[in-house]
């Protein structure tokens, strides 16, 4: 993104003058952004006392500070029971105490947007003209949804190329044979919840994420999916390549929200950005 303003350091060390200036003068439409989820997600240990769960306050600073007209925030749907709702409120009521009292938030199905991938996602809205926030409706559903296949198997033949980010763990002798025996939908290890799955053909992919290296296994060969592959699931274009190690390139595709499904909560949002722009409300 050649023509973006980034600065590369922890939120928490940028400060208020730094942000202004850069973004000098401009309305900001929306501020996007997903706090870290760790502590939140089911598949971790969701302790309510986790700092990272804090950092949602440091996306609180920046809607305060810019007041976009809307925001969208992202994060695994257990924000939303942990804690028995009581991390939710909170979030809420910061929202509501900066001005953005109709903040919602719904869990959306990747899925059910066109994405090849089973990737459900709290998506929290608010904004400052006491609007009702819009969703996108839910396009594909049962049969109609994307399967695993559809976004990889032509890459079964392809050998390993670091420059297109198609790289895997790679496994020994012994670990093939043991991923061998691995069905559809059956894991590698007994003890891990939610790791080295074989994934099934015929239906969206299981949520993908990095796990040391131990992204989920393919549907049809003995290893673990790519970071490529990864992308194609998370619906990023070949044409995008990340940059970084391999382990490092998956834990970026891994954490990312899937490009489809942003593009559909931003056109469910457009229509309401051209009404108050037309009713000369700023």
């Amino acid at each position: 993104f050649p023509h973006s303003i980034h600065i590369g350091r922890a939120i928490e060390d940028v400060s208020d003058e730094e942000i202004l200036e850069a973004l000098g003068g401009e309305t900001i439409h929306i501020v996007c952004g997903g706090p870290p989820c760790q502590g939140f997600s089911v598949a971790g240990l969701r302790n309510a006392n986790d700092p990272r769960n804090k950092l949602f306050k440091q996306f609180v600073r920046i809607v305060n500070l810019v007041k976009p007209w809307y925001f969208i925030m992202e994060n695994v749907p257990g924000i939303l029971t942990i804690s028995k709702g009581t991390v939710k409120e909170a979030i809420l009521k910061e929202f509501h105490k900066i001005g953005y009292s109709k903040t919602s938030v719904k869990i959306l199905e990747a899925a059910s947007y066109g994405v090849p991938q089973y990737r459900a996602r709290a998506i929290f809205v608010g904004n400052r003209f006491n609007e009702k926030n819009p969703y996108p409706k839910e396009i594909y559903s049962g049969d109609q949804q994307k399967p695993i296949e559809s976004a990889i198997m032509d890459l079964v033949d392809v050998q390993r190329n670091p420059e297109i980010n198609h790289e895997w763990t790679k496994h020994t002798k012994e670990y093939e044979n043991r991923i061998a025996k691995v069905p559809p939908g059956g894991s590698l290890y007994g003890t891990y919840k939610d790791a080295f799955k074989r994934q099934r053909l015929g239906e969206p992919s299981m949520t993908i994420k990095e796990n040391h290296g131990g992204t989920h296994i393919h549907p049809t060969l003995n290893r673990v999916i790519s970071a490529r592959e990864m992308a194609r699931l998370q619906t990023f274009p070949d044409s995008y390549i990340f940059e970084g190690r391999m382990k490092r390139v998956m834990w970026q595709v891994g954490n990312a929200v899937p490009v489809l499904l942003a593009e559909h909560i931003a056109l469910a949002l457009r229509p309401s950005l051209k009404k108050i722009k037309a009713n000369s409300r700023v």
